[in-house]
């Protein structure tokens, strides 16, 4: 796994123009669904729910988006894969697992701590990319702490072993940019920090990686 324990941080990963189009389309263009809480921690202790929005792009390895929606995510990972191997020099072949947008609003009842609750996004080892659809803030939170699979890797392994909030370590924190990505070990718990200022839209994909 050349991701491992790494991240990585690339601007303008597609035009431009792309860029203005993709923010047109995924503010204006798509159907949102309503999710109670955008990190999905439904049983943590500390909870503190921040309601947003979700559009899903592709499930279980299949895509499930628009063709207009897929060929914006296909640009995007095009420009991601293209950054990675001037990077690393590793090209291999990915596999999408799962990929969704998410929309946020301030909130004005914000209760609880500054972070969302921190989280991984499934637990199949994988590479997470986050591409951000506008200028924002709301920053991506990226701690030093990583999840450590006792045994066989689960979503349930992971409710178990997710750290106390005073055990996290700050490692990174990313600015929302418009046409940026943050790539990174999708083991490292992570979080974001709610807008205050205007919508905060994303695109998160997880993907696979296999020489």
């Amino acid at each position: 796994m050349f991701w491992k324990n790494k991240v990585y941080v690339f601007d303008d990963v597609v035009s431009s123009s792309q860029q203005e189009e993709i923010e047109a389309h995924f503010t204006k263009a798509v159907p949102w669904y309503f999710v109670e809480d955008i990190t999905s921690v439904s049983d943590a202790e500390d909870h503190n729910k921040r309601p947003g929005f979700s559009h899903p792009l592709a499930r279980d390895g299949q895509l499930v988006a628009s063709k207009k929606s897929a060929s914006y995510l296909q640009a995007i990972l095009g420009g991601v894969f293209k950054k990675l191997f001037e990077e690393s020099g590793v090209r291999g072949q990915f596999a999408i697992i799962q990929s969704r947008a998410f929309l946020q609003l301030p909130l004005a009842t914000l209760t609880g701590p500054e972070y969302d609750n921190h989280h991984i996004d499934t637990f199949q080892k994988h590479l997470s990319v986050l591409y951000y659809v506008c200028d924002a803030d709301g920053e991506t939170v990226l701690f030093e702490n990583s999840y450590q699979p006792l045994g066989d890797a689960s979503m349930e392994d992971i409710d178990q072993n997710r750290p106390e909030v005073s055990a996290l370590k700050e490692k990174l924190r990313v600015e929302p940019k418009r046409g940026r990505v943050v790539v990174f070990d999708g083991y490292y718990w992570h979080t974001a920090t709610q807008p205050k200022k205007g919508l905060r839209c994303v695109i998160n994909t997880n993907i696979d990686h296999y020489a």
